[in-house]
């Protein structure tokens, strides 16, 4: 199981927060769940309204509230920034991806499955998928394909040299390409100055020796 993320009010969100009732402030922390209606977030935050359409009243004039409004939108902000995946993230996954085996996905035995002419056991190594809890998402997400064939399932995998590249990539490990530029006819590239001024002899040496 992954670590709960703790959101951190900035002191803007302190303030509206301070501005607004408990209900209001417990209205709202509700509100930004997934899944959760205006009535839901009413009534477990308390809202004391007896039928239906008095609760749905009662969250409609306060979800209108203006000091309520800019709360709930604040956080919206804030949830939406949380959820974008950040550079450590996105290396983590990626060397997890590229380090993926099939080892990680499914588990191999050597077993005893019948006897030769002579009586003598006959042995074939047997392979059984993980149960899915056993699996990292990240891993999982590793599987290209699982296809059935007569001999029994099939599973394929990305390569993980994508995944390397893209670290590669993120990380500059590729080293810079030195480029050779030469005259006419692979000839070595003359450069016919006239210079008096120091600083410009000293750009042109700095080039050449770039080149």
């Amino acid at each position: 199981m992954g670590e709960t993320k703790q959101i951190k009010l900035t002191a803007e969100q302190l303030e509206l927060a301070s501005k607004l009732t408990p209900l209001q402030r417990k209205f709202v922390l509700e509100l930004i769940k997934p899944g959760t209606s205006q009535r839901q977030a009413y009534l477990t935050a308390g809202g004391k309204a007896k039928t239906e359409s008095a609760q749905d009243a009662s969250a409609t004039t306060m979800f209108s509230n203006a000091k309520v409004k800019a709360f709930y939108n604040s956080l919206l902000s804030l949830i939406a920034s949380d959820s974008i995946m950040t550079k450590q993230e996105a290396l983590e996954r990626l060397s997890k991806s590229a380090r993926a085996t099939i080892h990680d996905i499914c588990t191999f035995e050597l077993k005893q499955v019948g006897e030769d002419e002579d009586g003598k056991p006959v042995m074939q190594t047997v392979w059984t998928m993980k149960h899915s809890e056993d699996i990292d998402p990240v891993i999982a997400a590793s599987i290209k394909s699982v296809t059935f064939t007569k001999t029994g399932p099939k599973i394929e995998m990305y390569d993980s040299n994508g995944s390397i590249k893209i670290l590669s990539d993120l990380q500059g490990w590729n080293a810079p390409r030195k480029q050779e530029i030469t005259g006419k006819d692979g000839s070595a590239l003359a450069i016919k100055a006239d210079v008096s001024a120091p600083e410009i002899a000293a750009a042109l040496t700095n080039l050449m020796g770039k080149l």
